[in-house]
């Protein structure tokens, strides 16, 4: 098993109503094997998201292999709250999330309308974030972006969309 095929298990499993797990258990072979013998086809596009944390900091998002959205600023972990580099399948994909938790500095936050949010490495996520600006370090760890562009990427991050982080560390 690898993060290639787990988001791609994760994905099948979405589309077919089972637990999200990224395991092949034996309802997803039974549901595999029955949409290959009716030629059911992939209902979601191949999706890929690279976020770079060299400043300034951008997402791009490739749909089936293209890159559809290129240079999206945004902002990942300041010091102290990194976000780690590695590639991770979505787990959570929802339009609205309430984020809690410890700066940094141990001062603590409370955001309970985070609008468009793709979950991928424990409370890490894409989504919208309000700021002065973006393309540096100032989230607790997520990856944040406007608004207006968390409402265009959202909807092509359902679960088991591959998210890389990859950039220097802070």
């Amino acid at each position: 098993e690898d993060v290639i095929t787990k988001g791609a298990l994760m994905s099948f499993q979405t589309q077919n109503g089972l637990t999200v797990d990224g395991l092949p258990g034996a309802q997803v072979w039974t549901s595999l094997l029955a949409d290959a013998a009716s030629s059911k086809l992939n209902a979601n596009p191949y999706v890929y998201v690279v976020v770079s944390k060299t400043v300034p900091q951008t997402l791009t998002l490739y749909n089936n292999g293209a890159a559809q959205f290129t240079s999206i600023p945004v902002n990942t972990g300041a010091p102290g709250a990194d976000t780690a580099d590695g590639t991770y399948p979505v787990f959570e994909h929802v339009p609205s999330s309430r984020m809690q938790g410890t700066n940094p500095d141990g001062s603590t936050y409370d955001d309970p309308n985070v609008p468009w949010a793709s979950y991928f490495n424990g409370g890490d996520a894409l989504h919208g974030f309000p700021r002065a600006s973006y393309g540096t370090p100032q989230s607790n760890g997520c990856v944040e972006m406007a608004i207006s562009d968390a409402a265009q990427v959202w909807p092509l991050t359902p679960v088991g969309t591959l998210v890389t982080v990859v950039g220097p560390t802070i």
